[in-house]
């Protein structure tokens, strides 16, 4: 009767709890070389919930792809360029339009769809399309 009772209270804590659903993408973080970012989203519509995560985590590594775009290739003069400022930013959409997503799961719980997702870009990708695209705008 004690062990009925236990595991009955087991599973009544482990279904209200979200410890059977952590995120599987979460494990996945930045380091020298590689930016990445997770996120997660929930929604009663597949599509949306996948969608939402992926915005969302593109919306996180665009910070950290602007700062390192700004920091290394940002002109340093007095005079704003106008021209370079836009070349920036048209190869900052481009980067994040080829991002490598490298954990997608979605799973179902009460009818609600919940959707993980973790994307990657490396830096050295970073600075070969942003030096390709200098020097094809300047030929």
């Amino acid at each position: 009767m004690k062990i009925i009772f236990i595991a009955v209270i087991s599973v009544l804590i482990l279904q209200s709890c979200s410890l059977l659903y952590k995120n599987p993408c979460k494990s996945y973080s930045s380091d020298d070389v590689t930016f990445r970012s997770y996120s997660e989203s929930s929604s009663v519509n597949e599509q949306f919930a996948e969608e939402k995560a992926l915005h969302m985590a593109k919306a996180d590594i665009a910070e950290n792809v602007d700062n390192y775009i700004v920091s290394k290739y940002g002109h340093q003069t007095f005079l704003q360029d106008p021209e370079y400022e836009n070349k920036i930013v048209t190869i900052r959409k481009t980067i994040l339009n080829n991002i490598n997503i490298v954990c997608s799961k979605t799973i179902v719980k009460k009818g609600m769809y919940k959707s993980y997702i973790a994307i990657e870009i490396s830096k050295e990708d970073i600075d070969k399309e942003v030096t390709r695209k200098l020097k094809e705008q300047t030929e």
